[in-house]
This record gives C-alpha cells, structure tokens and sequence, in this order.
C-alpha cells in the first residue's frame, strides 16, 4: 500500500528530503496562495481559463499568467477582475497579529448576530419570507450549537479521557419538491 500525505511538504518529510528542500517548498507554496485561491475559485465556478478571460476582457495567457504569479506580483486590479467575473465580491482586511483566537470569535459571533439582524428585517410583514428566515435562524443556531459541541467533545476526549454528553442529534424532514427547485435557484 502506498503512503498518503496531506501535503507537499509532508510528502518530502516522508521520502528524507533535507529540511532545506522542505523550507524552500513550503515558502514557494505560501508565496503563491493568492494564486492558487484564484485558481480554486475559477474551478469552483466550473470556468476555464478562456471563459474567465472572455469575461474579464484579456487573454487566455494573461489568465495563465495570473495564476502562475507569486503572491506580490499580483495586483488589485487582478483580484477585481476575478471579483467581478465570478460575480463575488472582493473583501480585503487588516488586522492586528496580536489579536488573539477568542477575540477574532467574538467578532465573528457579533457580525453573525448583525447578518441575522439584518435578514430579520428583510422579512417585514411577508408571511412566506418570515417562515424562510425563521427556517435559516433555526438551522443557523443547530450549526452553531454543533461546531462549539464538537470542539467541546475534542476537549474533552482529549483532556478528561472520556466522551462528553454535548453530543447533538439533528434529525429534519426531507425536503419538499418545490423547496428542492427553490434550493436549486
């Protein structure tokens, strides 16, 4: 049976390579994660190089070019030109390396609140609307509540030696014909 590895480094750490080797590939591969997220979401988007260029107005090798590039030989303009052809909007953010995990999820928890808000309000007094966002709130709250019970359970497996009771159980009807074509939309 052949080995499996996570990734390119892992591979190299398997096969003996020198740990120079291995630095200068994982510096290679991080100095083209731009290029790669790139590639990742044309694929997503089931686009080839052509239809995306077709769509930004250049060429196919411009494409190629793009996401052949090293992190900083890419430019804004590139990053909206994929924006706007894969009809995303381009996000860009700062933040401070200090900033520690607990407090980047309490943002998150906050904005999620803001979002959910603000899907509320989309609502108003249509009745249909109201029982589709109360659909998403509902499930909303069974993910959230299973990612912080899984990580709860991954804790304590690990540090109490045994299974913890925050196991969840979802159980929901399947879905109507008319809510798969809406899905589908």
């Amino acid at each position: 049976m052949s080995a499996r590895y996570s990734s390119v480094p892992e591979m190299l750490k398997g096969t003996g390579s020198s740990k120079r080797t291995i630095k200068a590939v994982e510096k290679f591969i991080k100095e083209r994660s731009l290029a790669k997220h790139l590639i990742v979401l044309r694929c997503q988007h089931n686009m080839t190089q052509k239809e995306l260029a077709d769509k930004i107005g250049c060429t196919q090798s411009r494409v190629s070019k793009i996401e052949s590039s090293m992190n900083r030989e890419i430019v804004v303009a590139d990053l909206l030109d994929y924006a706007k052809a894969l009809n995303l909007r381009l996000e860009i953010g700062y933040r401070q390396p200090s900033v520690k995990i607990v407090d980047l999820i309490k943002y998150h928890a906050f904005k999620i609140k803001g979002y959910l808000s603000e899907l509320t309000k989309l609502a108003k007094d249509d009745a249909a609307i109201k029982d589709g966002v109360r659909d998403f709130h509902k499930e909303a709250r069974h993910n959230l509540n299973r990612f912080v019970n899984d990580s709860l359970n991954k804790l304590d497996d690990k540090q109490m030696g045994q299974r913890s009771d925050y196991k969840t159980i979802h159980i929901s009807a399947p879905m109507e014909s008319s809510e798969l074509s809406m899905a589908k939309k």
